[in-house]
């Protein structure tokens, strides 16, 4: 596998080899790695665990999981641990894995463009406290209803501007009336497909991050969360109040990294469809994107 990937890159790009995560982090240490791919399956080290630890000493190394086999508690450890860019599935089409590696590398190389000190004012964005800020963060909640919200924002209220909406109306309307930074949305969200409501309100709404909190857990459904929609946190129900304060605390500060440099990050958003399409499925993601345009044109109006 590992010649397979060389032979298919070495042409384009300066490419690295290991058997196991600790020889790649002690590459990782020595070289100025653009792009990750990691196995989950590995020896001496699972793929979550090296990408968790290749997020923390090089956090701007573009992290993608190509991998044929993964228990689903190793691939939600990739996506929340190891913020994945990508999650691929072997055998993998060679064409997908080299647009997936250049998109890659072209944000990686957005990234390490910024000037010095602007780096600095995004890192210390991430761990300022939200209640330091002159305006709340608006979280928006969509698919719970009042006593959920309720119980996941106690204690919260004073450091964040909670909104809720229970349909996909409300939720378009209630992202064109104000800044959304936070988007926590169950994917049971009745006749509509919940990635693709995501899909539709990131498209439009590049600097939202997008936390999926919900009963429905499947490998198909966390693969095209994270390459459809970016998803920053796939958390399973149920989840405890110190989870959620981390979460929302971790993805403000994302947001605040889109605001500061949206252009590096914008590339992120680019499709890589990891469904099967239909008739039905086009013509749902039709009525939703239909959906957001009167949304904002009702708006506009009023």
């Amino acid at each position: 596998m590992l010649s397979s990937l060389r032979g298919l890159l070495e042409f384009d790009y300066n490419v690295h080899t290991a058997e196991n995560g600790y020889d790649a982090l002690e590459i990782l240490r020595q070289y100025p790695i653009k792009v990750i791919i990691s196995d989950e399956r590995m020896p001496q080290m699972p793929g979550h665990e090296l990408l968790r630890q290749v997020k923390q000493i090089s956090p701007h190394t573009i992290r993608v999981l190509l991998t044929g086999y993964a228990d689903l508690e190793s691939v939600i450890k990739s996506v929340n641990a190891g913020e994945i860019f990508r999650y691929l599935n072997k055998p993998c089409r060679p064409e997908m894995l080299q647009n997936v590696v250049k998109l890659g590398v072209q944000i990686y190389d957005r990234m390490t463009m910024l000037k010095p000190s602007t780096i600095q004012v995004v890192n210390s964005s991430i761990t300022t406290p939200v209640a330091q800020t002159s305006l709340k963060p608006a979280v928006l909640f969509v698919g719970y209803t009042k006593e959920e919200i309720a119980q996941l924002v106690e204690k919260l209220s004073d450091l964040y501007d909670i909104v809720a909406a229970d349909t996909v109306d409300g939720a378009f309307e209630a992202c064109s009336k104000k800044n959304v930074a936070v988007v926590i949305s169950e994917l049971d969200l009745g006749e509509y497909d919940g990635v693709d409501f995501l899909q539709t309100l990131k498209q439009e709404h590049p600097q939202t991050v997008i936390v999926i909190l919900t009963d429905t857990v499947d490998i198909k459904l966390i693969m095209r969360a994270v390459n459809e929609v970016n998803v920053f946190r796939y958390i399973p129900k149920p989840v405890t109040q110190e989870q959620m304060e981390r979460t929302l605390r971790e993805a403000t500060a994302k947001n605040n990294e889109y605001i500061q440099y949206p252009e590096a990050h914008s590339q992120k958003q680019s499709p890589q469809p990891a469904h099967d399409t239909n008739v039905t499925s086009e013509q749902k993601g039709t009525d939703l994107k239909s959906k957001l345009q009167a949304a904002q044109s009702f708006l506009k109006k009023s």
